[in-house]
């Protein structure tokens, strides 16, 4: 048997009867389960008897007034978002609520719209505070700087991790900058039997020959001016434990031969020295150059990569697992927002939506500034589409267009060998056809799905004739998120 959506239930507490049933018609009308009482005392019934969403509490009501029902069952029901309702001359008391917890709160007289609003308010921070429960439950027991993801590329990568990282197998890690290559080689050393020896990293992209040539091997005092005394090179210091080589790619040839003497004798060397210092060091390295291609035309050494590539791992872009976006989003917020003390923070749906849809060219690291600034400017618990980089949002709007990642078409402009939009003449709405690819060019799958959401809406919209509130309840998800797919694909005036 198929089981029914959840209605989400609404609990109003006043004791005048005209506002009671003013709020049950509202809401009823928007789709909730709505419980009406006229005291504290039937309020904290509901409320000890079954789940709450929401509950609107007058303050000033007969048996157990709103603030004190508030207090008492607040630390009980806490997925509960209280609202008051309160007279002119109680605000004061009702902000110090808030400061206890509570959601909101609304001033008599007040707007029906007024109160719409922050009930589809704290249902959409509670949805986004499930989510987040769920997936901080996925990411826990996942160490600090923890690879994250769920997709099969992914799970892929962390099953060679565990086969590999107990033997002593030099591992070659490819990958476009960003995606987490230094995390990999951490990893291996974690999980190694190397674990209690150092883990020593070098960028040798980051110094010129010289001085990298130092760096890796060590000097003697005396072996160049300036040398004042004998300094042991990271291959050294590595004694034991695990050498990373970043961008290996970068490495000059003369130094390129001197490494592959280290990987075959397993000693060193230091600059101006006179005898050989034995080594017991694992190599991990990593580059974002294809590396056979340098072999090919003489830029890197055949034997060293060899050497060097006993094991690959290729770390996949992240626009190639868009669908670990979401967890690798919560995760950083979380990392951010404790680091900031700034409590517990929300992706809204329309930020999620965006993030999905960009194609992230510095991929997790990029994604990972983003989430950084986001935290930073969010002075709610929400993080929105604002709180978005300038030139994220004008890169989106701009060329990427909606939530499906391409570029939003105006109407009429159909792809040659595929439908498109198309307006019915007999309504003078969009039409919902559903998408046939039997010629031209195959879309991503990412457009194709673009392609169905835009005619889903369209078609829900139709069917409401424009109604917002009642698309959005159909279709399940929030009004602010609808409203912001209408704009990204131009269905504005499919609202009527």
């Amino acid at each position: 048997m198929m089981s029914l959506p959840y209605q989400p239930h609404v609990l109003v507490a006043d004791d005048e009867a005209s506002i009671r049933r003013l709020l049950q018609t509202v809401l009823e009308a928007r789709g909730y389960r709505v419980t009406v009482v006229e005291d504290g005392l039937q309020a904290a019934a509901c409320l000890e008897r079954e789940r709450v969403d929401v509950a609107i509490l007058d303050i000033r009501m007969p048996g157990e007034n709103g603030l004190d029902l508030f207090r008492r069952m607040k630390p009980d029901c806490p997925e509960t978002a209280f609202i008051l309702i309160t007279a002119y001359g109680t605000v004061r008391t009702a902000i110090e609520a808030m400061k206890a917890g509570a959601f909101d709160y609304v001033t008599k007289p007040f707007l029906v719209d007024e109160v719409e609003v922050m009930v589809e308010r704290a249902l959409e921070v509670g949805r986004l505070t499930r989510e987040l429960d769920r997936l901080k439950r996925k990411v826990d027991g996942q160490p600090g700087e923890q690879l994250i993801g769920q997709s099969p590329a992914m799970q892929k990568v962390f099953k060679v991790i565990g086969r590999v990282a107990p033997t002593d197998a030099a591992v070659l890690i490819q990958g476009e900058s960003g995606t987490g290559k230094e995390i990999v080689a951490g990893l291996l050393h974690h999980y190694s039997l190397r674990r209690e020896g150092p883990l020593i990293k070098v960028n040798c992209a980051a110094l010129p020959e010289g001085l990298l040539e130092s760096e890796l091997f060590g000097y003697e005092k005396g072996a160049f001016t300036g040398a004042a005394r004998s300094k042991p090179g990271k291959l050294e210091m590595a004694h034991t434990g695990t050498v990373f080589l970043d961008e290996v790619g970068d490495l000059p040839l003369s130094l390129q031969a001197k490494l592959l003497r280290v990987l075959q004798e397993k000693e060193i060397d230091r600059l101006g020295g006179v005898r050989t210092i034995p080594v017991d060091i694992r190599v991990v390295a990593a580059t974002n150059r294809n590396l056979a291609e340098a072999v090919h035309s003489g830029q890197f050494r055949e034997d060293l990569f060899y050497r060097l590539n006993v094991v690959n791992i290729t770390l996949p872009p992240l626009r190639d697992r868009a669908g670990d976006i979401p967890l690798l989003a919560e995760f950083f917020v979380q990392k951010y927002a404790a680091r900031m003390n700034k409590g517990t923070l929300l992706l809204a749906p329309e930020t999620l939506a965006l993030l999905e849809s960009y194609h992230w060219p510095g991929n997790v690291r990029e994604l990972e500034n983003t989430i950084e600034r986001a935290v930073i400017l969010a002075s709610g618990p929400v993080i929105r589409p604002e709180h978005l980089p300038d030139e994220f949002l004008e890169y989106m709007e701009g060329r990427e267009g909606g939530p499906g990642g391409g570029r939003i078409r105006e109407r009429g402009d159909t792809p040659a060998g595929r439908p498109g939009h198309r307006t019915d003449e007999t309504t003078a709405r969009p039409a919902c056809e559903f998408p046939y690819f039997r010629e031209g060019p195959l879309p991503t799958l990412r457009q194709a799905i673009q392609q169905v959401e835009r005619q889903l809406i369209a078609e829900a919209l139709r069917r409401t004739g424009g109604n917002k509130s009642r698309t959005a309840r159909i279709l399940d998800i929030s009004r602010r998120a609808l409203q912001y797919k209408m704009e990204a694909y131009g269905l504005e005036k499919c609202s009527g």
